[in-house]
């Protein structure tokens, strides 16, 4: 998407495509900061739908996504609210995604003794199901737990 347009956000590029969706009324978008609340002005002042190009390119962005192998966590901490073990889920998954994608076990193995540096091991897991209920990304979070704690504690 970036290498399309360079100047469009990965949040304009979600949030327009929600806004051009036949039916679609109202967009809510989070943001954090000034910085975001500016960049969804931006683009929602003088809205423009997708292009048929702009969609073209969100589909073969969306076959690469799932094609990869890594774990589609976006670090939001549902999961980790209410963990009777304070597994820190996010940056294990992203300690995982260090080895996966860049092949970086050196890496990998500091980001999960970092994220782990609390407590809450992958291992600690006791598979109570709190933290799949939570996740808006629907990840089979236990099954992925027991994948780190196999590749990055083993």
């Amino acid at each position: 998407m970036s290498a399309y347009d360079g100047r469009a956000s990965y949040a304009s590029w979600a949030i327009r495509f929600a806004a051009s969706l036949e039916g679609i009324l109202c967009v809510l978008s989070g943001m954090s900061n000034v910085a975001q609340m500016k960049d969804n002005l931006s683009y929602m002042r003088d809205f423009q739908p997708l292009t048929a190009e702009e969609r073209a390119v969100l589909r073969e962005s969306q076959q690469i996504l799932g094609a990869s192998p890594a774990i589609p966590c976006t670090s939001c901490q549902y999961c980790t609210k209410g963990c009777p073990k304070h597994i820190n889920i996010p940056g294990i998954f992203a300690a995982m995604n260090s080895r996966l994608l860049d092949g970086a076990i050196d890496q990998a193995s500091l980001a999960y003794t970092e994220a782990t540096a609390e407590g809450g091991r992958a291992t600690d897991c006791i598979a109570c199901g709190q933290c799949e209920r939570a996740c808006p990304q629907h990840i089979p979070i236990i099954e992925q737990l027991r994948r780190c704690a196999a590749t990055l504690e083993g």
